[in-house]
């Protein structure tokens, strides 16, 4: 579409209000759950997040969606741990949490958080963790044709600290190999133990005592992060699900990690409490599965009581999937994982108005979420709902402030924005107002349950 077009395009249907549960959200943008290796010492949350999320709620977006909080501090949860995730797995989180919450609720969004129990085959030993856990002991291996951009080998090696020669490969998997081999670059994983179902019970519950602590918290929500090629996607897969017992073998078995996760989620925070579900729409490698698999999964949870379904799509196998380098990649695959179903669907990574637009109106999902276009421009929705598309910094999908710097554990930058990573030192983004003491009150006795019997003006 050129630019003429975009110019009077009509944006109404992005900045219609749309319902999640029972909770309305004003328009149809999220954020999307990204680890920037914000999270302070010891998995609390830091002032740098709190600003870092209220940048983005102050630029108009609907719902935000925090990323990935770990649910489970058992040892094969704690896989993953070079990236420093947050932890909502004990109270001893919840205080910190609420003020993120009502920092991010003052500057007008909703907020979610994503739960993940453990990283399956895609977590690691190194940094001392033990050994990865999975559906079945099938190590995954990154491919050179499904990089993404700027995810080369030898900048990668070279980035993780390795100093040694680096021979010249007439051949690109040589290559692969080679720097697999190196600590910290993660282009291929170890092989993993299987896991027990006792210890997937476990994981469960804990789960479900985070979605609780969550809610406590002031959370609107609760994502259930099973996408990615991690521990529930692993599962979902015959690609890597080999197992013979009530986890393996049929659709249903295979699926049955994620209706408990649901479950368990649900005896903690009861019926009205928004859950949702973020799952792959595709592997597109052999053995994988392909969107319409993705449906029945989405149709499943859906049946056994998800709020809503949010779409990724690949794996650390098909990095290029997971993080699309072209707009738009996800949408002809959401319009066939939304037949049929009935609660929201959430398409990510579409960039451009017209796109949104074309998403909305054609039914391919009912909302959008953006990661990356976040992360360079956090005024988007202000500027697309103002007509002012020539001031929107566009994502290149360029990867070097944020991905490239998440895999050497630094905080994340944007090459395009040089205030990602600095909000905390804005004061536009870390002072809110102070609530009059009545209204204080009375929001206090709503988050408990009780309804205030004086007005408040």
């Amino acid at each position: 579409m050129g630019k003429k077009k975009t110019e009077k395009l009509d944006v109404s249907p992005i900045f219609k209000p749309i319902k999640i549960g029972n909770v309305e959200i004003k328009n149809r943008i999220a954020m999307a759950p990204m680890n920037m290796n914000f999270t302070g010492p010891n998995r609390y949350v830091s002032r740098q997040q709190m600003a870092y999320y209220a940048a983005r709620a102050k630029g108009g977006t609907g719902l935000i969606i925090m990323e990935a909080a770990m649910a489970s501090e058992m040892a094969i949860s704690d896989t993953y741990r070079k990236y420093n995730n947050a932890c909502l797995s004990s109270e001893i989180y919840v205080p910190l949490m609420a003020e993120l919450v009502e920092h991010v609720h003052s500057f007008g969004a909703k907020f979610f958080v994503q739960l993940a129990v453990n990283a399956g085959r895609q977590g690691t030993s190194e940094a001392g963790a033990c050994q990865p856990v999975s559906a079945s002991p099938i190590p995954w291996k990154g491919f050179p044709e499904y990089m993404i951009n700027n995810f080369e080998p030898r900048q990668l090696a070279r980035a993780c600290g390795y100093q040694g020669k680096i021979p010249e490969f007439d051949d690109h998997e040589e290559l692969m190999d080679f720097a697999r081999k190196i600590p910290g670059v993660h282009l291929g994983g170890e092989t993993p133990r299987e896991i027990t179902v006792e210890e997937i019970k476990a994981q469960l519950a804990d789960l479900g005592q985070s979605a609780k602590n969550a809610k406590r918290a002031g959370f609107d929500g609760i994502e259930i992060h099973a996408p990615h090629g991690y521990l529930m996607h692993s599962f979902f897969s015959p690609r890597s699900n080999k197992r013979t017992d009530e986890y393996g073998g049929t659709f249903e078995n295979r699926i049955r990690i994620v209706l408990e996760a649901i479950h368990a989620c649900r005896k903690k925070v009861g019926p009205d409490y928004v859950v949702g579900v973020r799952i792959s729409a595709s592997e597109n490698l052999p053995e994988g599965f392909d969107p319409e698999y993705a449906r029945r999964i989405a149709k499943r949870c859906e049946e056994e009581g998800a709020d809503y379904i949010h779409l990724s799509d690949g794996s650390y196998e098909k990095m290029n999937d997971f993080l699309p380098d072209k707009e738009g990649q996800v949408m002809p695959k959401a319009a066939i994982i939304k037949k049929g179903l009935k609660i929201p669907l959430i398409c990510p990574s579409v960039h451009n108005p017209e796109n949104i637009v074309d998403v909305l109106t054609t039914g391919k999902a009912d909302m959008v979420s953006q990661g990356r276009q976040q992360i360079a421009d956090p005024e988007w929705v202000n500027k697309v709902q103002a007509g002012k598309f020539k001031d929107i910094i566009k994502c290149t999908r360029c990867n070097i402030g944020c991905l490239t710097r998440f895999v050497l554990a630094l905080p994340g930058r944007c090459i395009l924005n040089p205030t990602v990573g600095q909000e905390q030192w804005m004061d536009e983004y870390m002072k809110r107002p102070i609530l009059p003491i009545k209204k204080r009150a009375w929001q206090i006795m709503k988050e408990i349950g009780k309804e205030p019997s004086v007005p408040v003006e």
